[in-house]
């Protein structure tokens, strides 16, 4: 397939225009507010669906994975056999490079590349779009737009890639209550979530700290409180992702 401007499909300084009016505006309240800014990004690349994917990185304690954290309507099956086929390929990629990522079927071809990454899939279900977003101790992700058919320039894809940073930062901050959370915890509670993140257990951090294991085990228990979290382990992860601990 070549890239061009279908039919009935605005151009690109159209939908960038438009993007920049209708995708700006300031935090978001809650999850619910995200979906229209993400709706206005797909109907501009002219996609089927979306998603937004979190990179839970690799620690002690769990492995590295991407988990779906917002996706549109019908979008299941999409997603599933994205996150089954190609998430080593995009936890890499996280890693190693800010490039969106375009996911294209074998027999498909572009006049003019775009900075982006073009990596060929098997099948012609259409062009895919996924825009990384390293936000370093906030956490990393990916916005995703599927079967997209809209003319893709540098423009567009640096202005959606944009939105695509903004938007997950704000679903970071939401699904993990921001700064607040953090700016409960005193030095010895993040000392003992550290300490438990590298592996160690409670009576082994009460040594090197000099306190009991009942005092420890205290620390850990109100650290968990607040980061809202359901249990040690939970409340570790959230500690990373905020950048609490390392």
């Amino acid at each position: 397939m070549a890239y061009g401007t279908p039919q009935g499909i605005q151009s690109t300084q159209e939908r960038t225009r438009q993007l920049s009016q209708d995708g700006a505006g300031g935090r978001a309240g809650s999850t619910a507010d995200l979906f229209p800014k993400l709706v206005i990004m797909q109907r501009l690349c002219a996609g089927n669906a979306f998603a937004l994917l979190a990179a839970q990185a690799q620690t002690l304690l769990t492995p590295g994975r991407l988990e779906c954290r917002m996706q549109s309507p019908g979008s299941e099956s999409m997603v599933n056999r994205l996150l089954e086929e190609q998430s080593e390929f995009l936890l890499s990629h996280l890693a190693l490079s800010p490039r969106p990522v375009m996911f294209t079927p074998q027999e498909a071809h572009t006049d003019e590349v775009p900075p982006s990454l073009t990596v060929q899939v098997a099948d012609g279900a259409g062009v895919n779009l996924a825009f990384p977003a390293q936000l370093g101790s906030m956490g990393n992700g990916y916005v995703i737009f599927f079967s997209v058919r809209a003319a893709i320039d540098n423009d567009l894809l640096i202005d959606l890639h944009r939105k695509s940073l903004s938007v997950m930062r704000e679903k970071l901050r939401l699904g993990f209550g921001g700064a607040s959370q953090t700016d409960k915890l005193n030095e010895r509670e993040i000392e003992c979530l550290q300490l438990v993140g590298n592996g160690m257990k409670s009576e082994a951090i009460g040594e090197r700290l000099n306190l009991s294991v009942h005092t420890v085990n205290a620390y850990l228990g109100s650290a968990t409180t607040k980061l809202n979290a359901v249990n040690r382990i939970q409340a570790i992860a959230k500690a990373i992702r905020l950048g609490v601990i390392a």
